[in-house]
């Protein structure tokens, strides 16, 4: 097998059906689906269990404390048997052909050591991307996350990676939280030279549900500030004028403070804009507070 499936799930169990099936209808068995259900008091297990017994493809369940999407991450990278990892949404599901096309695309893939991977579209069905990708007369474009924007892909896609060069680049993790944003991991491959072959292809059917994090940002920043301090402290590595660069650190010292992490300051990517960026950031975090205070 080249290819790890996987998929981390928390009480999906009345819609994770939709992605099974669009794996059965898969036109190869050449991979395995590794699933990490982060605690769900659902009947996730029970219906895996099926699945597993009955499955034309290798089914690992695992079964963890809830410890949010990074952590699972973490552990899949760890546990995967393959070489490449495609990481899939509990609430999404696949195109017939997405694994078929990846397993033909790897071996120009392995060839290219700058690429990480391999991109392709989410859409609200097989012929419309969710956003307005500008691929010209190309079939795809080598670029990294950073760039995304260039070519109208600043919308929801999804990758398959190189698992030797992802455990390179772990998440890190705050006790009590259970999110990072992933473009802390993304862009930090971007500054390392690596790069994503992005297709003009949908191969990813999305359903945004009402319990997912795309819905529920405010509560992702009210539970997680640490995480999102991370990631505007890694801004400071790639924002290039004053304005954005200001912003970022005063963000980073908010959330940092009502994370009540202090000591985390002391690892800012720019420690002279974070000086500079302080009663601001000491401001925000004082009505950022009051308006979690009222949520």
């Amino acid at each position: 097998m080249q290819i790890t499936v996987f998929t981390t799930t928390y009480n999906r169990a009345y819609i994770l059906p939709n992605l099974y099936h669009s794996l059965l209808r898969q036109q190869t068995n050449d991979f395995e689906w590794l699933v990490i259900d982060d605690g769900s008091t659902d009947e996730t297990a029970q219906l895996v269990a099926g699945w597993v017994a009955d499955g034309p493809f290798p089914i690992r369940y695992f079964k963890t404390e809830n410890g949010g999407k990074p952590r699972a991450i973490n552990k899949a990278v760890e546990l995967a048997n393959t070489p490449y990892l495609f990481i899939i949404d509990s609430d999404d599901y696949l195109t017939d052909d997405v694994i078929p096309f990846f397993l033909s695309e790897l071996q120009d893939f392995v060839r290219k050591p700058e690429l990480v991977g391999l991109g392709i579209m989410r859409g609200n069905n097989p012929h419309q991307p969710l956003g307005s990708p500008r691929f010209g007369d190309q079939d795809f474009i080598d670029a990294p996350h950073l760039e995304r924007n260039k070519y109208g892909l600043n919308f929801d896609c999804n990758e398959l990676y190189k698992i030797e060069i992802l455990r390179q680049f772990p998440f890190r993790v705050w006790e009590g939280e259970l999110f990072s944003p992933e473009e802390i991991v993304l862009y930090e491959m971007d500054l390392h030279g690596y790069k994503v072959r992005w297709y003009n292809k949908v191969g990813v059917i999305s359903e945004y549900l009402e319990d997912g994090l795309t819905v529920n940002a405010f509560s992702l920043l009210k539970k997680n500030p640490m995480g999102y301090a991370m990631s505007f402290n890694h801004q400071l590595k790639y924002k290039k004028t004053f304005k954005e660069r200001f912003t970022s650190a005063y963000l980073m010292i908010c959330y940092t403070l009502l994370g009540k992490n202090i000591f985390y300051l002391a690892e800012s990517n720019d420690k002279l804009m974070t000086v500079l960026a302080f009663p601001v950031g000491v401001l925000v975090s004082v009505r950022r507070w009051w308006q979690f205070r009222k949520a």
